[in-house]
C-alpha cells in the first residue's frame, strides 16, 4: 500500500504545483523536483527511471529544450564515471581487489571499527591531492572487495557495508576541502580571486584553514559513525587473512597488467598539472585519464590463455549503467534550478537581510553552501553567489574571504543525496546503500559540518589575509 501511495504521490505533488503556479519557470522546476525526491526518497521506481523525468517534463514546461537538459547525460564527469566503473570491472574480473582487501585489513586489524578508520583516513588523503571522484573510484571496489571476505553474519556485514561505502564517499568529499587542489569549488574561488581582485591564495596558507577544518569534520564524523558500529570482528580467527592471501599466491599475469594500469592511472590523476606542464596538454583532465585507462583495458593482452584480452565488451554487462543516468538526471535537475533563477532568489533574500553581526553572517552563508548544494551543482551554487558574497563584503566593509570562505567548504560538504556530488553517486552505485538511509545519516554530518565549518571560517579565515 504504502508503495502504492508513493508511486501516484510524486505526480500528484507535480500537478498540485502547476495548477497553483502555472506560469512561474521557477515553480515548473519546483514541480519536477518534488515529483522526482518523492521517488527517489522512496525508491518507488528504479533510481535511473526517475532520473529520466528531466528529459520529458522540461521541454514540455518550457524550461529547456531536449537539447539542453540532454547535455548534462553526457557530462564529462559520466564518462569520469564510465572510465573509472570500467577500471573497477577490470580489477573484479582477475581478484586484484580480493588481494588489495586482504592486504589493507592486515595492516588496520580486523576489528571493524579500525577497519571503517583506516578507510577514512586513506580516502580523505588522497582526496587530498587528486579528485575527490577520481579517489571514490578507485576506493570502491576495494572496499566491496573487504565486504566480500569478511565472515561475519548478514546483519553485521550490512551495517559495516553501509557505513564504510558512505563514509568512503564522504571522506573523498571531506579530504577535498583541505587543499586548493582537492575539489573545484576551491579552484573557482582562487579564479574569481585572481579575475575580480588581483589576489591569490598560496596553497601552503590554504592548508592553514583547510587542514584543521577537514581533519576536525573527519575526526567527528568517525566518531559519530563508529557509535552505530558495534566493534566486531571480521573474521573468525586472526589468522584467516594470512591463509587466504597465501590460498591466492603469486600475482598471474591479467592481475599484474591490471595492477600496472591501476597504478598509472592513479599516477596520472596525481601528476595531471605536471603532464599539462610537460606536455603542453591544457585540456588533459581526469575525464580524459579515466576514458584512456578504459580504452587500454579493452586493447590490453591479459597474458591469459583463456583470454586474450583483459576486458571484452560483454564485461560492461556488470556495468553499473543506472548510476551514470542517475548522475545525468541530477545535473540535468541542478542546471534547471539554476537557469530557473533560485540562486537569484537567494542572493536576493540574502542582500534583503539586514545583518550586523559577521558570525550570523557567515552560519547563513554556511547553510546554503551545505544544504543548498544537496540540489545544485556545487560548481554553479559557488560560481553564481561569489559575485553577491564580494557586493555583502564591500556593503559591510569585511574582507571577501572572510564571507567566501564558509561557501566554498560547505559547497563540498553535501552528504545527503546520491546527486549531490560524484562520490557520493559512486558508492551508491555498490547496490548497497538505500537512499532514506543515506539521507538520514547524511544530515548529521551535514549538521556537523555546518557547526564546524562556520566556526572554523570565523575564528581561522583571517589566516588566508
Amino acid at each position: 500500500m504504502k508503495r502504492v501511495v508513493a508511486l501516484f504521490a510524486g505526480p500528484l505533488a507535480f500537478l498540485l504545483i502547476e495548477v497553483i503556479y502555472q506560469d512561474d519557470p521557477l515553480f515548473h522546476v519546483f514541480a519536477v523536483l518534488s515529483w522526482m525526491l518523492i521517488w527517489w526518497m522512496t525508491e518507488v521506481v528504479n533510481l535511473a527511471v526517475t532520473a529520466l523525468l528531466p528529459l520529458v517534463l522540461f521541454p514540455l514546461l518550457g524550461v529547456a529544450t531536449l537539447k539542453e537538459i540532454s547535455v548534462n547525460y553526457s557530462h564529462p564527469i559520466v564518462f569520469l564515471f564510465f572510465g573509472g566503473f570500467v577500471l573497477a570491472l577490470a580489477i573484479e574480473k582477475w581478484d586484484l581487489h580480493k588481494r588489495i582487501a586482504l592486504s589493507i585489513i592486515q595492516k588496520t586489524g580486523i576489528k571493524s571499527r579500525q577497519v571503517l578508520l583506516g578507510f577514512m583516513i586513506a580516502t580523505a588523503f588522497l582526496s587530498m591531492w587528486i579528485s575527490n571522484t577520481a579517489t571514490t573510484i578507485m576506493m570502491l571496489p576495494i572496499a566491496l572487495s573487504v565486504l566480500n571476505v569478511i565472515q561475519v553474519n548478514k546483519k553485521q556485514t550490512n551495517k559495516i557495508g553501509f557505513l564504510l561505502l558512505v563514509s568512503i564517499a564522504w571522506s573523498a568529499n571531506i579530504g577535498g576541502i583541505m587543499t586548493l587542489i582537492g575539489t573545484p569549488p576551491n579552484l573557482i574561488l582562487l579564479g574569481f580571486l585572481r579575475d575580480q581582485l588581483g589576489q591569490d591564495i598560496a596553497f601552503a596558507h590554504w592548508l592553514l584553514i583547510g587542514i584543521p577544518t577537514g581533519i576536525t569534520l573527519l575526526g567527528t564524523t568517525y566518531f559519530v559513525m563508529s557509535r552505530f558500529l558495534p566493534d566486531f570482528n571480521l573474521f573468525e580467527g586472526g589468522n584467516i587473512i594470512d591463509d587466504e592471501l597465501q590460498a591466492l599466491g603469486k600475482m598471474k599475469a591479467p592481475e599484474k597488467r591490471v595492477a600496472i594500469v591501476f597504478f598509472l592511472t592513479a599516477l596520472a590523476w596525481i601528476i595531471r598539472p605536471l603532464l599539462v606542464k610537460w606536455f603542453q596538454l591544457a585540456s588533459l583532465s581526469d575525464t580524459h585519464i579515466a576514458l584512456i585507462c578504459a580504452i587500454l583495458l579493452f586493447l590490453l593482452p591479459s597474458g591469459d590463455e583463456k583470454e586474450n584480452r583483459i576486458l571484452k565488451w560483454n564485461d560492461t554487462s556488470k556495468l553499473a549503467w543506472g548510476i551514470l543516468i542517475l548522475f545525468g538526471g541530477g545535473l540535468a535537475l541542478a542546471s534547471a534550478i539554476n537557469s530557473s533563477g533560485a540562486l537569484e532568489l537567494i542572493e536576493n533574500y540574502l542582500s534583503s537581510l539586514e545583518i550586523t553581526s559577521i558570525l550570523v553572517l557567515i552560519a547563513i552563508i554556511a547553510f546554503i553552501g551545505i544544504f543548498v548544494t544537496e540540489l545544485v551543482s556545487n560548481m554553479a551554487l559557488v560560481a553564481a553567489t561569489l559575485p553577491l558574497i564580494l557586493a555583502i563584503s564591500k556593503s559591510m566593509n569585511v574582507d571577501f574571504l572572510i564571507l567566501a570562505l564558509p561557501l566554498t567548504l560547505g559547497a563540498s560538504c553535501a552528504f545527503m543525496f546520491p546527486m549531490a556530488t560524484p562520490p557520493n553517486a559512486i558508492v551508491f552505485s555498490s547496490g548497497k546503500i538505500k537512499i532514506e538511509k543515506m539521507a538520514r545519516y547524511g544530515l548529521m554530518v551535514n549538521a556537523l559540518a555546518f557547526v564546524i565549518i562556520t566556526f572554523f571560517s570565523y575564528y581561522l579565515g583571517g589566516l588566508l589575509l
